[in-house]
């Protein structure tokens, strides 16, 4: 959601630009159909209602009753793609044929998918929540393997494909200080001491000292005895009900008495207070980088994420908390998040690009009839078709594959494949693969270093 600032990422590669030279390519490997993983959790909009039972068949029968949440492809133990027909785990079909991931991926990912890729329905707010940096990570899996399942970090990109909310980030200064002065429930279980000393700080003033009151205030809120938080909630939502009969209440506060009703006497109604409101429209997007504050909201996206299922939750969630993890761990930053919006690539292709190695997400757009060819790159991608219907063909196949809504592909490295859209309506698919910027910094590298191994070689020939 709110992106660290990183100098601008090299220009992707031409649309129809070949593998860097000296790059060895893999022996072709086919383009596989997988089986994807649907994760149940109370959160996901239920029955046929969601996009998730939708892409995954279930729709064809969905148990109304059933929130059908997240839909993930990837290797991830928690939820594995299978490989169609005979349903053999992508990863292990990988751990037999790691040339599938290019040497530069399967050699720095210990030859595993490095990226998750989800789609969410989400009808309930889900947790106040961060992920932690690598560090941390591996050491919450070793302290807690329970609770932390694995010792990776998990940035995320959420690309809008419905209207999207979220809670991202602390708010300004600003308006930090309109919510202690406005409203008495927060102030009261921030207390005195901290509330004054975000009220007197000053915009310019250097970072630190607006980090450590923040970081002091958000603590004594998010620990506050249970029993003060609920009659805060309950004061709150009767004072805001009250105001709403004489004025028009803000967004955030409508948002707030949403919240409470779903969550009732829960801290992280008052915590969605201090955070920034963001609200995304159809095909933007956000970035989430360890250690930031979030919660989903509401709406259908689509996710991609380093491999991993870490969560540090504090608030707006029945499940475990870890509030003094959560307090300690954030950054504090008070920026509202840059909205992605993607960067045309080649006709009827845009890519998002995040400040992050793991990943990057390619939305095409393809209206009937039209052909688009997603040129080879030496690393894995996996397809989702969202919409339409058409063909996918793939550079070592001899025919193509018929390719509908909900059909999911694995695309080994160095594998050129061809879209093309059929019937009366635009076919809408995303892929997800390494960051462009890693693969072909990879490669160079790649190329240099063998560049300089000749070198060396002639000169010792001519020695000799």
């Amino acid at each position: 959601m709110g992106a660290p600032s990183t100098s601008p990422a090299p220009s992707p590669p031409a649309p129809h630009e070949a593998s860097p030279p000296n790059d060895e390519a893999s022996p072709e490997l086919p383009l596989l159909r997988l089986r994807c993983g649907v994760q149940q959790y109370a959160w996901g909009r239920r029955g046929a209602s969601s996009l998730v039972a939708r892409l995954s068949g279930i729709a064809a029968d969905p148990d109304p009753a059933v929130p059908y949440a997240e839909l993930w492809m990837g290797t991830h133990p928690a939820a594995p793609s299978a490989v169609l027909p005979g349903g053999e785990p992508l990863g292990a079909w990988l751990a037999r044929h790691p040339a599938a991931l290019g040497p530069a991926v399967a050699a720095r990912w210990a030859g595993d998918l490095p990226f998750l890729f989800k789609v969410l329905s989400v009808a309930k707010p889900l947790s106040i929540q961060a992920h932690p940096d690598k560090g941390l990570a591996e050491l919450l899996h070793a302290m807690r393997p329970a609770t932390y399942r694995d010792a990776n970090h998990k940035p995320e990109m959420a690309v809008a494909v419905t209207e999207f909310r979220a809670l991202f980030g602390f708010a300004g200064i600003q308006e930090l200080k309109d919510v202690i002065r406005t409203v008495p429930e927060v102030a009261g279980l921030i207390g005195h001491e901290d509330a004054d000393k975000l009220m007197t700080i000053k915009e310019y003033h250097g970072g630190n000292d607006i980090k450590s009151s923040l970081q002091s205030a958000f603590a004594k809120l998010m620990t506050a005895s249970k029993e003060a938080v609920s009659e805060a909630v309950n004061k709150l939502k009767g004072r805001l009900n009250d105001e709403s009969k004489i004025r028009t209440l803000t967004e955030k506060e409508e948002l707030v008495l949403s919240l409470e009703r779903q969550y009732p006497e829960d801290v992280g109604v008052l915590a969605a207070l201090l955070f920034n409101y963001v609200k995304l429209s159809p095909g933007e997007a956000i970035y989430i980088g360890a250690n930031e504050p979030h919660a989903y909201l509401s709406g259908e996206c689509i996710e991609c994420m380093a491999t991993s299922d870490n969560v540090v939750r504090a608030g707006l969630t029945p499940k475990y908390r870890d509030v003094q993890t959560l307090c300690s761990m954030l950054t504090y930053k008070q920026i509202f998040p840059e909205i992605l919006r993607g960067v045309p690539v080649q006709p009827h292709v845009r890519r998002y690009t995040p400040p992050t190695d793991e990943f990057e997400v390619d939305c095409c757009l393809l209206p009937p009839g039209e052909v688009a060819v997603m040129p080879p790159v030496p690393g894995p991608s996996i397809f989702l078709v969202m919409a339409g219907e058409g063909e996918v063909q793939a550079d070592s196949m001899s025919g193509g594959e018929k390719a509908k809504e909900g059909d999911v592909f694995f695309v080994p490295a160095h594998t050129e494949v061809s879209l093309s859209a059929s019937g009366h309506a635009s076919m809408q698919l995303y892929r997800a693969g390494v960051n462009s910027r890693v693969l072909y910094s990879s490669n160079a590298a790649a190329a240099a270093a063998a560049g300089k191994r000749s070198q060396l070689q002639n000169i010792c020939d001519m020695a000799s």
